[in-house]
């Protein structure tokens, strides 16, 4: 006859969840710190070479020959990107502590909402178009960290059919093998399916600076949100043809 001491077992299992509880307790302190840092330390910085070069130009910018005047031009334009850059990973660090809250969101009513909020001032709005290809149901969760899901996924599809003639955003669900499945797509310039799991790595881009703006942290914050709700993203595309973006949300937050 075999005994066990279950005493033991309970009492180590508990030490370990300590463990672990405390290990995820610093690296939440120390994503916080990073955040402050980031946020006085790194920031202020950059804002005071933009500064100093925004005086340059105003006061001295008579006084240098043109290729001074684009140099200087050049060195705000790089401050404006760090600082999108800066403020892209306080999100990622911001939306990645937060505690989800539980509230009633229409996923249709947010979705449209979004896409005119995105669109607002469109010279070619006309050529947009946003189409459902299915009732979309009312879900149970934080309406806030939905939206910053919906608005990354929106502005990528406005960003990368830009340069279409006639723009397809097209949002649909489907229940597929136990799983509630949400997917948007568009007729953008679409990508090469070997990168597709780098899509959601932080500043990972698939387009040069040159070709579409953007700071490669979107897709980051849209997985961080999603797993919080205990779903899964990912993309398809095809070079030319567009992409599309689906994401899960698991059963006990589907309402109807």
């Amino acid at each position: 006859m075999i005994v066990i001491n279950t005493s033991n077992i309970s009492n180590n299992n508990i030490e370990d969840i300590k463990e672990k509880t405390e290990k995820l307790q610093n690296t939440n302190d120390e994503l916080r710190a990073f955040n402050y840092t980031i946020s006085h330390e790194i920031k202020a910085p950059v804002r005071a070479i933009d500064g100093y070069a925004r005086i340059f130009i105003e006061d001295y910018g008579t006084q240098v020959d043109k290729e001074g005047v684009i140099l200087i031009e050049n060195i705000r334009n790089i401050c404006s990107d760090t600082l999108l850059l800066i403020n892209k990973l306080l999100e990622y660090v911001k939306f990645a502590d937060m505690e989800p809250t539980k509230e009633i969101i229409d996923t249709k009513t947010l979705i449209e909402e979004t896409f005119n909020e995105l669109t607002v001032g469109y010279t070619n709005k006309d050529k947009i178009q946003l189409k459902f290809e299915s009732e979309l149901p009312i879900i149970l969760g934080d309406n806030i960290l939905m939206k910053q899901v919906i608005i990354n996924l929106i502005s990528n599809s406005l960003k990368f059919t830009c340069t279409k003639d006639s723009a397809i955003i097209t949002v649909g669900y489907v229940y597929i093998n136990n799983e509630n499945i949400f997917y948007i797509k568009d007729n953008g310039v679409g990508f090469d399916m070997k990168f597709s799991e780098k899509l959601f790595g932080i500043f990972e881009r698939m387009h040069s600076e040159n070709e579409f703006e953007g700071s490669g942290v979107g897709l980051a914050i849209v997985k961080k949100i999603i797993q919080k709700f205990e779903g899964r993203v990912w993309i398809t595309g095809e070079v030319g043809k567009g992409a599309c973006t689906y994401f899960t949300i698991n059963e006990q937050n589907i309402l109807k």
